[in-house]
This record gives structure tokens, C-alpha cells and sequence, in this order.
């Protein structure tokens, strides 16, 4: 279970990487779209699966509190991040939209 949230830094890096390589005739910007796409999801999930940890150990099928503070704190980075991320997409939206043609 920590392997996938683990997996969510690297697959969201390597393609926001490869799309800052391609050319800039529109491809770049929806390789982009779609890995930020990826990344809201990978949230939710990553939110979904701490859900299910704090249910499970509230109802006693999980026993170790450590592993859901750790899921739980993976769940807030993950949310931390992702607004992170939101919030400067609309700052670079904004000074697109204020340069003059």
C-alpha cells in the first residue's frame, strides 16, 4: 500500500518532465494537463486509502497506529501539493492572461 502512494512523486515527475521536453506545438501543454490530471487522482486515492486505514483501525482490523499516521500524513502532503500545484497554474493562468498581443 505505501508502494503505491510512494509511486505517485515518480510517476508525476517523470511525466511533467518528459513534458517539459517535447516541442511547444500544443502536445507539450496536454502531456502536462494530463499529468496534473494524474496527480489530482492519485490524490484522491491516496486520501481514499487513509480513509479506509482510520475505518479499519477504528473498527480493529488494523492494530498498528503507525501505519495510519503514515497514511494519514501522506494523504495531507498529497493534498498539501496538489494545491500547491493548483495554486500556481492559476498564478502563471493570471500573468498569461495580463501580457499584452
Amino acid at each position: 500500500m505505501i508502494d503505491k502512494i510512494n509511486a505517485v512523486n515518480t510517476v508525476t515527475s517523470s511525466r511533467l518532465e518528459s513534458a517539459k521536453s517535447e516541442d511547444r506545438d500544443g502536445t507539450a501543454f496536454s502531456k502536462l494537463f494530463g499529468a496534473a490530471l494524474d496527480n489530482i487522482n492519485a490524490t484522491s486515492d491516496t486520501v481514499k486509502i487513509a480513509d479506509k486505514m482510520a475505518v479499519d483501525f477504528a473498527i480493529g482490523k488494523i492494530d498498528n497506529p503507525e501505519q495510519l499516521m503514515i497514511a494519514q500524513e501522506k494523504a495531507s502532503l498529497a493534498i498539501n501539493y496538489t494545491t500547491q500545484l493548483t495554486n500556481k497554474v492559476l498564478e502563471v493562468y493570471k500573468e498569461i492572461m495580463r501580457m499584452q498581443i
